[in-house]
């Protein structure tokens, strides 16, 4: 991107994030992925990213805002990984890249932006699906393939996959939400580019996601009678999922996807065996492939493909464990409906960390950092009816009862006009 245009965006998001730092950080999941079709190997996503980051958290600094236990988890994690990355526990090679870890600490900025400001997640949830099928069109038409593999934004097949599952969980959940067909042709475009990636943690993170999504809010008889369902026609048609897999995998061979299965198997067990032996802060965030290339290790040059294993091997298990009790807090709870798609995409990101390691690219993590924030923000509100919590279980009236307003009367004074029992509340009493 010409810096030019660059410093052109920035200044206006900044403008935009003084007033309303929510708009900032909803405005920021669109350009994110305009700024990566235009310059998908540049700078230009962090540098948007960590501006938004500074101009909001500068604002917050000015109006006040109180800690909270999720605040406190966003630091020690960001601090944890800059201490594994600053003093790692083996020796590094000297090309060792520093981009993800400022990637992730970005990501780790916008999650607390989003908890302290907390956008509308209507407004997240549709710039999600929104932006998505846009970027879904873009690469249906003007695309590469590698491998008979949709790739494009600067993202390989399996990080592209996992932008596209997001997005497509999003729109069908606003389908739902709203009971509008209209979502539905979103979420076709983004499932159309999904299938084109030919990405099993993908395909995998949108199940997942999906499943949140329809069957959230049911009762528990609906629940069982869909699964039995699948679980009835997966056994009376064993071979047709395997026909379905053969289509969805394209031109990928039975052995390419068994021994990339058998290689990602091999540094997963690495990285576990990594974890046991440095649990405090790792070998050093970055690190771990390098380690892998080792001729003591695998002799491949190679990454985990799972965050939670590389959080564990690379900054250590305390720190994996900080990560896993922030996802807690904004997933396992309940949620107003209108941040139930926001969870289910949450829910789904956090299934497809078992199979990629994307928390350092900002482009796919952008609406996942924002939404788990939007989560975090509502576990620390109020219950709206904590008002009516002080009454007695067997009251049935915002009012007190006629005994009770002359016993205030008697001790505080006179009642006054909002104090004072209508007249309905006094018959119904007299009763």
């Amino acid at each position: 991107m010409h810096p030019f245009i660059a410093a052109v965006v920035v200044l206006c998001l900044a403008m935009v994030a003084l007033p309303r730092p929510d708009l900032a950080l909803v405005a920021l999941l669109a350009i994110v992925p305009a700024a990566a079709i235009v310059d998908p190997d540049g700078a230009t996503v962090p540098l948007l990213a960590a501006t938004a980051i500074g101009v909001v958290l500068f604002r917050m600094t000015l109006t006040g805002f109180r800690p909270r236990v999720h605040l406190g988890l966003i630091l020690l994690i960001a601090f944890a990984v800059m201490w594994s990355y600053l003093m790692p526990q083996v020796a590094q090679t000297p090309d060792r890249s520093w981009g993800d870890l400022a990637c992730l600490l970005t990501g780790l900025g916008v999650l607390a932006a989003s908890a302290v400001v907390h956008p509308s997640p209507r407004s997240v949830a549709c710039c999600v699906a929104g932006t998505g099928a846009c970027a879904a069109g873009y690469l249906l038409i003007g695309g590469e393939y590698v491998a008979d593999r949709l790739t494009g934004l600067g993202l390989n097949s399996n990080y592209l996959g996992a932008m596209l599952a997001l997005a497509l969980v999003a729109a069908v959940g606003l389908a739902r939400l709203d009971r509008s067909w209209a979502w539905l042709l979103p979420a076709l475009a983004c499932a159309l580019a999904l299938l084109e990636t030919r990405s099993r943690g993908a395909f995998l993170m949108a199940a997942a996601g999906l499943a949140c999504v329809l069957l959230v809010g049911r009762p528990m008889r609906q629940k069982v009678v869909i699964t039995l369902t699948v679980l009835a026609v997966a056994m009376a048609l064993p071979g047709t999922f395997d026909a379905v897999e053969d289509n969805l995998m394209g031109k990928r061979s039975s052995t390419e996807l068994t021994a990339n299965t058998e290689v990602r198997m091999e540094a997963a067990l690495l990285a576990l065996r990594v974890a046991l032996d440095h649990p405090i802060r790792g070998i050093g965030y970055g690190g771990f492939p390098s380690y892998a290339h080792s001729p003591s290790a695998l002799s491949i040059y190679i990454n985990t493909h799972n965050d939670y294993l590389r959080l564990a091997a690379e900054a250590g298990v305390v720190t994996l464990a900080l990560f896993l009790a922030l996802l807690w807090l904004g997933l396992c709870r309940r949620h107003a409906p209108d941040r139930v798609v926001l969870q289910s995409l949450c829910a789904a990101y956090a299934v497809g960390l078992l199979f990629a390691n994307t928390l350092g690219n900002v482009v796919v993590t952008a609406p996942f950092w924002v939404s788990l924030g939007c989560l975090l923000a509502q576990a620390r509100r109020p219950h709206p009816g904590g008002a009516s919590r002080g009454r007695p279980s067997g009251s049935t009236h915002a009012f007190p009862a006629p005994q009770e307003a002359a016993r205030r009367a008697s001790a505080y004074g006179p009642v006054g006009a909002g104090d004072r029992p209508s007249a309905e509340t006094g018959a119904h009493a007299d009763k």
